[in-house]
């Protein structure tokens, strides 16, 4: 089951979750009412928790409208863990964490922090995550400016430690696309925690017909990464896919020589046969003007050699212009132009390999969730 936006507690104020002790970090995330208590009486008489930031002493602090979470038992002038972190910041974190915790078991820490033998810090994640075969990933939420430099720097330490990870920012200005730093945009639909798969470079014209496709609640995306169903460029290297092809046509005259009718292409969508989720290419004479394609040629003349010899519509060569016969249109027609959508499947490797910048390129290389 899916584990909402937290609707439950509402105050994430200054809130640890984990800390330091004698047997390594601890995490309040997850752990039940019963085990919660019983760590209590044993910190009030052991002293066993030690804050992360600057090692004070911790109490635990369970409280109506609130995640259990750890609260310094003395105030640190040298602590300054607080600082540009908001409720929301801890909030996004205690959700991320809760939904590995309760769905897979994995291990979970906040405020992970990781340094080499002569002890120097080398990374700190929001939210730490690994389970089997010391598989980690680390989730980190950056809701206010966000620096894609200073953010990639971070990302290669990550990698340099064998861990993945994965960004949530709440900017407009977008991130380029790309596997060496995935980048999400988070942001708050009514009561949920939406991630959106898109990017700035998605033109809103082309994807608004399968928004629903570009966006996953929070929870979902995080089983996602921890199932290994979010993935980078699926389809990308997998040329035998099936691609559903529709272009929609209207009538553009009839054949000067065989009288036949002849249809021009305005409008053409694409969709992975064997994954409804997958968002669709869309080409229509309209996004000409914005947006580069080299594929709605080979797409439209794929669809015209399949449909030019039907008696009833013989569909107009994007290429030339003319109808199969070698003979031009006559344009005789007046009033609404009839319009008819044909349907054809081809595989991908049909098409030429799509080319940097182009709508092409953004379709087939972004990241993409295979839903349960």
């Amino acid at each position: 089951m899916l584990l909402r936006s937290s609707r439950h507690i509402h105050n994430f104020k200054s809130m640890p979750f984990s800390a330091n002790s004698s047997e390594g970090p601890v995490t309040l995330i997850g752990v039940n009412p019963q085990s919660v208590e019983l760590m209590r009486s044993r910190n009030r008489k052991e002293g066993l928790y030690f804050a992360k930031c600057c090692g004070a002493p911790l109490s635990i602090r369970v409280a109506e409208g609130k995640a259990p979470h750890f609260v310094h038992k003395t105030a640190s002038p040298n602590c300054d863990s607080a600082k540009g972190e908001t409720p929301e910041h801890r909030r996004l974190k205690h959700l991320i964490a809760e939904t590995a915790t309760k769905t897979y078991e994995w291990e979970v820490e906040t405020e992970a922090r990781h340094a080499d033998e002569s002890g120097k810090a080398l990374w700190q994640a929001d939210v730490l995550v690994w389970g089997q075969r010391n598989h980690k990933i680390a989730f980190e939420v950056q809701l206010s400016n966000p620096d894609y430099e200073h953010m990639l720097e971070r990302q290669v330490r990550y990698s340099e430690s064998s861990v993945r990870g994965l960004w949530f920012v709440r900017t407009k200005k977008g991130f380029p696309p790309g596997k060496n730093l995935p980048v999400f945009t988070i942001e708050k639909v009514g009561m949920d925690d939406m991630v959106t798969l898109g990017t700035r470079w998605d033109p809103p014209k082309i994807w608004a017909h399968t928004k629903e496709a570009n966006w996953i609640e929070l929870p979902e995306f995080v089983e996602a990464a921890l199932d290994k169903r979010l993935q980078w460029a699926p389809y990308l290297n997998r040329p035998d896919t099936t691609v559903n092809v529709f272009v929609d046509c209207e009538m553009d005259g009839h054949c000067r020589s065989c009288a036949r009718k002849l249809y021009r292409p305005f409008c053409c969508w694409l969709l992975i046969a064997s994954d409804e989720h997958y968002p669709a290419y869309r080409w229509s004479s309209a996004t000409d003007k914005h947006y580069r394609t080299k594929w709605k040629t080979e797409i439209t003349d794929a669809v015209w050699n399949k449909f030019s010899n039907a008696e009833f519509v013989l569909l107009q060569s994007p290429n030339s212009g003319r109808c199969r016969c070698g003979h031009g249109p006559h344009y005789s027609d007046r009033g609404p132009k009839p319009t008819v959508r044909l349907t054809v499947q081809i595989q991908l490797d049909e098409l030429p390999k799509p080319r940097i910048d182009t709508m092409e390129w953004a379709w087939l290389n972004r990241w993409a969730v295979f839903r349960v």
